[in-house]
């Protein structure tokens, strides 16, 4: 079926643009909205990504089974570009007898990402494992590798003061308190105690940090456990974990996270990909001491870094659009364009666009008319993010898109978190297309004398 011209409504389409959420590859309406967007992101391949695994292109995992060899790779962009998407597509390939046996985390689902703290990451991610390793058939953990951390919960957990209750609740009701169906229903509810905010949330993160050696220990045991009867049963060679949510981190709570928190993320011996904010890589810090080479996603280039469309880029976003929001339904095609254009190669940014203009349709078409008043509203959200300085910062950049480095500080960092400065491959910069329609920006161009 050629999706562009499916008989749908304008309503229909409208609610194909929930731009939150990512494109899973297990589910069939994903698999008929996604469009393959690597051309366009210039020079990018996910293959990158899996020769950082020892994946090589044949999809064969040539990587050592011995523990502990560690690893964490970072795996960032900006948010919305579709590293979400992009990285259940990976863990979904990656999760394979010759290669890994994956466990995925998507923070946004399990956690409460504006409040995150390393621990509740880590007890997650020992609550996915044990879940996972329960209901694999043929995977049968031993006790021995599962009682230091029983023990972590009965010496650490159950005995503190403030979490007494919590332990009863959790007991309540169980047969049998011992086991991988034990430990993966009690690291399943300190999961859950931390992400609805109950009472027990700031005990439970500081039993974890004051005894967080003890804990990593029991993890690690857990770990190499699961591996050796993951290789045993021909499941995968090694654990690989994959943490999606952790680029929604503010900017203060990012260098919390992966640098200040970072000897704690890195004492568990396992195979990592966690998901950063694109403006952690352009702050001088001590990220890559600790984590291989970031692994960035770009953005998709409709405009080279002189400001020409690139044709062959731009109807692959057309695509995009036209798989939720069919031919059909606009004026013309170039009205498509026009919104392409605006969006920047942000695919949220398009999904955006496309639902206001559809919001401002005067009937069941979205005209041109539309589009520029969706490209004015979504402009004006952007603006309360911006001073006069980064106006004039923003035209210094578009002058001098090849320069980055000369721009690398707080404020620069600042706009590329907020999505008012773009990155592409070859790590050039641009200014949102949006913001270029504000007066504030056309008042700092006029007073460079470009114009």
């Amino acid at each position: 079926m050629d999706h562009r011209n499916e008989d749908i409504s304008i309503w229909d389409a409208k609610n194909r643009l929930t731009f939150n959420e990512p494109l899973r590859p297990d589910d069939e309406l994903s698999q008929r909205l996604f469009v393959d967007t690597t051309s366009a992101r210039g020079d990018f391949s996910l293959k990158r990504l899996h020769r950082e695994l020892n994946v090589d292109n044949q999809g064969i995992a040539h990587t050592a089974p011995a523990a502990p060899q560690k690893q964490y790779i970072l795996f960032t962009g900006h948010r919305g570009c579709g590293k979400s998407t992009e990285l259940l597509r990976t863990a979904a390939f990656l999760h394979h007898p010759d290669r890994y046996y994956v466990i995925h985390l998507d923070c946004l689902e399990k956690l409460d990402i504006n409040n995150l703290k390393y621990s509740d990451v880590l007890l997650a991610l020992a609550a996915a494992l044990l879940e996972r390793l329960e209901q694999e058939e043929g995977i049968i953990i031993d006790q021995v590798f599962l009682t230091r951390l029983e023990n972590w919960f009965k010496e650490r957990v159950e005995v503190h003061t403030a979490l007494r209750d919590f332990a009863t609740e959790v007991k309540a009701g169980a047969k049998i308190q011992t086991g991988l169906p034990w430990l993966g229903k009690l690291f399943g509810e300190l999961t859950n105690k931390i992400n609805i905010g109950s009472s027990y949330r700031e005990e439970l993160r500081l039993v974890v940090r004051n005894n967080f050696t003890e804990f990593a220990e029991a993890f690690n045991q857990l770990i190499r456990a699961g591996e050796e009867k993951i290789r045993a049963a021909g499941k995968g060679k090694r654990i690989l974990f994959t943490v999606d949510g952790t680029d929604r981190l503010d900017q203060e709570d990012a260098p919390k996270f992966f640098i200040e928190d970072v000897h704690q993320l890195t004492q568990i011996n396992g195979l990592f990909i966690y998901c950063a904010p694109i403006h952690l890589l352009h702050q001088v810090n001590t990220l890559n001491a600790n984590f291989s080479q970031p692994f960035r996603l770009p953005m998709l280039k409709v405009r080279d870094r002189d400001g020409e469309d690139l044709s062959e880029n731009i109807a692959v976003m057309r695509e995009l659009a036209l798989r939720r929001v069919p031919e059909q339904l606009f004026d013309e095609l170039d009205t498509v364009d026009y919104l392409v254009r605006y969006s920047g190669g942000h695919p949220r940014d398009l999904l955006r666009l496309l639902n206001v203009a559809i919001n401002y349709a005067e009937e069941e078409r979205i005209d041109r008319a539309a589009a520029e008043k969706a490209v004015k509203q979504v402009a004006n959200e952007y603006r309360r993010f911006i001073n006069t300085e980064d106006y004039i910062r923003l035209v210094q950049i578009d002058l001098h898109p090849d320069a980055p480095d000369d721009f690398t500080d707080e404020q620069s960092s600042l706009m590329l978190y907020n999505l008012i400065l773009l990155e592409y491959n070859d790590y050039f910069w641009k200014s949102h297309p949006l913001i270029t329609t504000l007066p504030g920006y056309e008042k700092a161009m006029q007073a460079t004398g470009c114009v």
